[in-house]
């Protein structure tokens, strides 16, 4: 995948020809390396530098852009995700990462709440035959759904995701939202379930915080009492002091 491909300071062939182009090659291995080892604010110079030798640098837009979410700093992410995706589309050989880049892309718009936007670039990056990891482009197209309030077509979506990947958990947390949005208690336990064993790594997740505070208020609701608190105290568990966590030890009072 695109960001593995970042550690070894890889390209999709958009660099090559002129000797700037080739620099710019360099500065973006160079930019891909800082930030793998933490130095972010040096990445970025990098990255800078990179763009002024080739403004069609691609995956140094991509990878600015990249940053920018992890900074949280979304309008300007959306900015070089959009620009990266445009220069993609242009060039030739850009394989998976045209694919990867609009599953970013579609991140970054659900964080912005552009959901019907995020749907659309969402909904090309999973049917894209080149995406190396069409599941995330298909979880995050569920979640774009459910924020929207398209809870039947949310369920879809992830359903494709974990279609593809069984062990994405993620995926079916998303869906379990929507089966317990639409009050449809029996699946979205199934679901949840799978969101919490699907993969060893996600029971213990703090990711996943919220599925056992979910999973209580279905089990509470389907009239399963003593897994509801089960389920509740495990939440509070991974994190007294977080919303889910705080939420949980509310419910716990009402439940117990």
């Amino acid at each position: 995948m695109w960001l593995a491909c970042l550690a070894m300071g890889c390209a999709t062939g958009s660099a090559a020809g002129t000797p700037d182009a080739e620099r710019s090659f360099r500065e973006f291995q160079l930019a891909a390396s800082l930030r793998d080892e933490g130095q972010t604010a040096s990445a970025i110079e990098h990255l800078h530098k990179a763009l002024e030798l080739d403004p069609n640098n691609a995956e140094a837009e991509l990878l600015l852009g990249f940053i920018q979410m992890e900074r949280q700093a979304y309008l300007s992410a959306e900015e070089h995700l959009s620009t990266a995706i445009a220069l993609l589309e242009k060039q030739k050989g850009g394989g998976s990462t045209l694919a990867e880049a609009r599953n970013i892309y579609g991140l970054c718009l659900i964080e912005l709440e552009r959901y019907d936007d995020a749907i659309v670039a969402l909904r090309e990056s999973a049917l894209d035959e080149l995406n190396a990891a069409p599941h995330l482009a298909w979880g995050n197209l569920g979640l774009a759904q459910f924020k929207l309030g398209e809870y039947q077509e949310a369920v879809k979506s992830t359903m494709e995701a974990v279609r593809t990947q069984p062990r994405f958990c993620v995926g079916y947390f998303t869906m379990g939202q929507a089966l317990a949005r639409m009050q449809q208690w029996r699946e979205a336990e199934r679901a949840l379930v799978s969101a919490i064993g699907a993969d060893e790594s996600c029971k213990d997740s703090p990711q996943l915080q919220g599925a056992w505070r979910l999973r209580g208020e279905v089990r509470a609701h389907l009239g399963h009492h003593q897994d509801a608190v089960a389920d509740l105290e495990r939440c509070v568990e991974l994190g007294p002091y977080t919303n889910d966590g705080r939420m949980c030890q509310s419910l716990l009072e009402v439940t117990k």
